[in-house]
Parts: C-alpha cells; structure tokens; sequence
C-alpha cells in the first residue's frame, strides 16, 4: 500500500508475575480471617448466568452449564438464562444492560484484527453507553488513558507496547474473562466448488473467500448454510450484529479490505497518503459501478462517511467518530480531516465502512427507517431477493473489478447449527462455517466434503455486569475468573480445537495479543481465599454472603 508511515517492529517485554492477586486485594476491603458470626450476614443474591441457547450454540450453552456448576461450588446460588440470538441477546447485551453475566461467543471478524477493538472500543467508559460495545460498564481512568493514547499512536512498537499495557490492566480487573478461544472449524463441497483461497483469520467467515471459490461443476450457485434464524435489517445504518455486516460486505465495497494473509490491502482506494497526523488523501479506483449502473466517484465516497457519522451508524459509530470532515478533491480523490490522531483508521475506519450511493441515500426521508430493500451497493455481488426466515439470495456483479467466479450465493437461514451439518451431509448445501468438533471428524469420512481448520482469534467469554454488586468488586470477579474450568471445557467440548482463554487478545492475532498473560488457574481454593481476604463469608448452609463490615 502506498501509505506513508513509519514504524519499528515491536518487541515484547516481561509481564510481572504474582502481581494479579495483590492488586486484587487492595482494591477491596480486607476484612481478616477472625471468626465471625451468621446472624448478620447478607446472603448474595442469585446470580443469572445468560447464555445462548442450546440449539443454536450447544458449546456455549454446555460451557455455561459447567460454569455454573462450580460457581455453586463457591456457595453461589446460580441460574442459567439461556436466549436467542440476536434477540433478545442484542437487546440485553447492547441496550437494555439487563443481566449480571453472560457467556457469549465473538466471531473472528477481519477487523477484530485491529486491537482497537477489544481495547478502546469494548471497555473505554465512552462506550458503555446503550449501543455502545462496552457491555460490562467497566471504567477506570487509567484504562481509558491508555486507550485512548494508543488510538493516537502511528509508532508500531509504541503502540504495541501500550496495547500491552491495556491488556495488563484487563487481566487485572478482568470486567470480562476469556474462556477460550476457539479454532474455526468448517466445511465446504468439494466436488460442487474447488480452489477458495481461505482467509488465514476467519475461513469463510470472510467474504473473501466466496470471491474466490469457483464451480467444480454443474451447480453455479453456492449455498451457504447458516445457523441464523433470520436478520433483523441490511440498513448499513442499523445494524449491529457481525452476521448482518457480513452479508453488507458481499454487496457494499469499501476502500480497504484485509487479504488472505490479515494485512490491510487497498480495494476501492488504489492508493492512500499520509500527508499528517490528521490528514489522509484517498485515491479512489476509476472502475467502480454501483448494480444500478452509476459510476461510484469521490461524491459518494465523502457522502458515505458524512452520511454515516451523522446518522450514528450503530455498527460504526467509533470508528467513524475521529472524522471532522471529507473534502472532494477531484472526482477520484477525497481528503478526510481527522479531529484528532486515530492509529485505526486505515484498518478500520476505511476498511469496515460500507461505501453507498448519495444518488440514492440522499432521497430517504427517514434514513434509520429505511429498510433498504433492494439494497444497491458497488460490491461483487448484488441482491435478488429476501425471503424472511428461509434464504437470501445473491447474484455474480459482472462488472466489478474483481468478479466473483459463481454465479450467486445462496444463503439459507437453518437456525441452528445440527440442521445445517446435516443438510452439508445431504449435499442441500456447499458450505457451513461453524461446526461443532465431533462434525469436522464425521465430515472427514466423506470424500466429498473439504474440512477447514483454522487457528482461531474467535473469543468465547464471560462478560460481568460491573455496574451492580457483586460484579462492582475486582475481588469477587477475580475469584469467579480461578472458578471456571478452562481446560476442562476446551477438552470436552472443543476437543481440543483451540486453547484456553488468558487476555482479550488471541494469540492468533500474534502482532498484538500479550505473550506473557496465562489463563487464570482453575483453583476453587485460590478463588476462596479471593473472596475471604476481600471480606466475604459463607453461612451455616455454606451459601456466600457479604462480611458484616461489607
């Protein structure tokens, strides 16, 4: 990329070990080990462990169900809240904030890649607003000053070293605890389709690789089985769920996508600069159409982020936010003026944001009402129909610069993940992208299926509600954290696809994830000393309560 910036290669440093506990400690109130009496304890209060249902993600349900259990063993009174996704999970998660915690599973989108994301956007106190991704309400100063320095930070091994330092500081509150992180494990028909070039990150949970993928013979069509129910909305301004930016990406350019390899590649742009800190040029490609037939120029690119930005794009929004204004400067070349340093915006403000046609957009009285239906983007395959619940159809944009090599996508909603395996099995569809570990070793006694298995920066996780006691305490969530058997699960449930969860960042994501973090051990002792140092005390049942100086 012709992209003017400088930057050293990172080094790693030491972590500190030993330090977790005693921190721990002194954020809480040590009410010593002297005996006391029962009578005036307050008991805690049940705890409502959410979770997904068992149908849709039989991994995270199980892994919810043993978590469960040895929190009980803690004298913790514990009842598990499976729902659906994405509702009512998006609205309790994202709006509402109505749980204590919850086990949830983040797929490997190509800009999680971006170490923004689990830093800045998921735990700044900027973001715990409803939309925004801080869901566990977690704020602390100090986080949010290494945060956000490190949004402001173009030196590599700067903002490498302080990547580093927010994920120390994560590991020591720990609003949220990685469980695992899982390998990508998928499938695809062999002899229906051959030759995807598979992304390194994300497999075909990346677009890309169905631009790449090419008919092996009669079928011209790839059916995409999916595990979704449906989607709520295809309105780029309204969504806010992975599984509804994916699908945007098969219709809408942008002008930065990641490669095969995770490096930041140029796609609508042809070439970038860096004039400062503050201010990028962009060269737009001369080739680009929208599936109406109007030619995609420097107007519609500086209306797309205006347009955004001021509509509050929910899946966007912080990234879009560092932009002050977009200034045409030719036909093919924009200028964007950045209100502050934002180390991100190549990889995620010009890679995530879906380019659109002002001839169209600016005609929409009610934009955030607007369903979208057709939608007409500029990406290489453009929409056929919807048919709610059942499948949406997509077909070849010929006249994109790089055209895809079927002739369409068909993407069939199974809602659940047993349905899809089977109907891959059945040779009803092509590909399905997330199979359980038992599937994978099944699908490799059929000669026709391809299995795929990728390392994985996908994350499932425990996600506390800091906003209320107990979850308020470091301590408290520190001892849950030693009570969650990690191992176990990642054996059991994931065969061993994997490895156990220690900071936010994968060790897949090998440029940014902390060498030197290890899973919190499981030790039920360990998690009772936790809570007996920081003043909690168990009653003559052996259920947990608050000390009475508590």
């Amino acid at each position: 990329m012709r992209l003017r910036s400088r930057g050293a290669r990172p080094n790693r440093f030491d972590w500190l070990n030993g330090l977790l506990l005693g921190l721990a400690l002194v954020v809480s109130t040590a009410c010593g080990r002297e005996d006391v009496g029962t009578s005036n304890l307050k008991l805690l209060e049940e705890i409502a462990l959410g979770t997904f249902t068992k149908t849709q993600y039989p991994i995270q349900y199980e892994e919810a169900v043993r978590v469960a259990e040895s929190w009980k063993s803690l004298g913790l009174e514990v009842r598990l809240d499976p729902v659906n996704f994405p509702n009512p999970v998006v609205e309790r998660l994202f709006q509402t904030r109505d749980f204590d915690a919850f086990v949830v599973y983040f797929t490997p989108q190509l800009e999680r890649l971006e170490p923004d994301f689990f830093t800045h956007n998921t735990f700044h106190s900027s973001n715990a607003v409803p939309g925004g991704w801080n869901m566990a309400g977690f704020a602390s100063p100090e986080f949010d000053r290494l945060a956000e320095q490190q949004r402001a930070t173009y030196d590599l091994a700067q903002r490498r070293a302080l990547i580093l330092q927010c994920q120390e500081l994560l590991y020591q509150q720990n609003p949220w605890t990685p469980i695992v992180n899982q390998d990508e494990l998928q499938a695809y028909n062999k002899t229906n389709f051959r030759n995807p070039v598979i992304p390194k990150a994300g497999g075909f949970k990346d677009v890309m690789a169905f631009f790449t993928i090419e008919p092996a013979g009669e079928r011209k069509v790839i059916r995409w089985a999916v595990e979704w129910s449906d989607l709520k909305t295809i309105n780029p301004l309204l969504v806010s769920e992975s599984t509804q930016v994916r699908l945007l990406y098969f219709l809408y350019d942008t002008l930065v996508r990641y490669g095969p390899n995770t490096e930041p590649q140029f796609w609508a742009a042809e070439a970038i600069d860096n004039i400062d800190d503050t201010t990028f040029d962009v060269d737009i490609r001369k080739d680009l159409r929208f599936h109406d037939g109007a030619a995609l120029t420097a107007e519609d690119v500086a209306f797309t982020f205006e347009f955004m930005k001021r509509h509050k794009a929910v899946y966007f929004r912080t990234v879009l936010d560092p932009i002050g204004s977009v200034e045409v400067l030719d036909r093919y070349r924009v200028r964007f003026h950045l209100e502050h340093p934002f180390a991100p915006f190549i990889g995620q403000t010009l890679g995530m944001t879906p380019l659109l046609p002002k001839h169209v957009w600016e005609k929409v009285e009610n934009p955030t009402e607007h369903r979208n239906l057709p939608p007409i983007g500029s990406g290489p395959f453009r929409f056929e129909h919807w048919k709610a619940g059942q499948e949406i159809e997509l077909s070849r944009f010929a006249e994109h610069f790089q055209p895809p090599r079927v002739e369409g996508v068909l993407l069939v909603f199974y809602g659940m993940r047993e349905a899809a395996f089977t109907a891959l099995v059945r040779n009803e569809t092509d590909v399905v992208d997330l199979l359980l570990p038992h599937q994978l070793e099944e699908l490799d006694q059929h000669e026709e299926i391809q299995t795929v298995r990728l390392p994985g920066h996908a994350l499932d996780a425990l996600i506390f509600n800091v906003r209320k006691p107990p979850f308020s305490d470091t301590a408290f969530r520190l001892a849950l954290a030693h009570a969650i058997p990690r191992q176990q699960i990642l054996e059991e449930l994931y065969a061993g696809y994997g490895n156990p969860g220690a900071s936010m960042i994968a060790p897949a994501n090998e440029a940014w994830s902390h060498p030197d973090l290890g899973p919190y051990p499981y030790d039920l002792s360990k998690a009772r000393e936790i809570l007996e140092r920081a003043g909690y005390r168990w009653d003559e049942s052996g259920r947990l309560a608050y000390g009475p100086e508590q």
